[in-house]
This record gives structure tokens, C-alpha cells and sequence, in this order.
């Protein structure tokens, strides 16, 4: 897969990311399967992996400022 940005290739990682969910609350995701390119480092998360995302987001603790969970499909 090419990168829509600057047409480098893409390739499979995992990596950690940072969610703000409000102003007081910050989710960690350890390990989430992307692709990232390797010239310009612009990244996309598959629809598939988003949507259990949007779960895990959903599932939160409201009274935790910040949590950190390893993604797991």
C-alpha cells in the first residue's frame, strides 16, 4: 500500500497510542496494529482495528484520568 501523503510505502506496526477523551481523561493503547509509512511517518488505523477502539473507549472507567490497556482484537 502506497502513502496517500507522499506516496512512500506503507508498512505493518504496532505502536502505543494517546486517546483525550476530555478534558480530564487520557487512554494509553499499547500494541494497536497500524500502517505507517516509512518516508513521512503519517500513520493509518485500519477500520477494523478502529472499531474495537471505539469499544475499549466506550468501556472506560468515567472516573479514572488516565488508563492504559494493551489492545486485543
Amino acid at each position: 500500500m502506497k502513502c496517500h501523503i507522499c506516496g512512500g510505502q506503507m508498512e505493518k506496526i504496532q505502536t502505543d497510542l494517546p486517546f483525550k477523551l476530555d478534558d480530564h481523561k487520557i487512554l494509553v493503547m499499547k500494541d494497536v496494529p497500524v500502517e505507517q509509512c516509512n518516508s513521512c511517518g503519517e500513520s493509518l488505523i485500519p477500520d477494523p482495528v478502529m472499531e474495537v477502539l471505539d469499544n475499549v473507549i466506550e468501556s472506560t472507567d468515567k472516573a479514572v484520568e488516565i488508563e492504559i490497556r494493551r489492545y486485543a482484537a
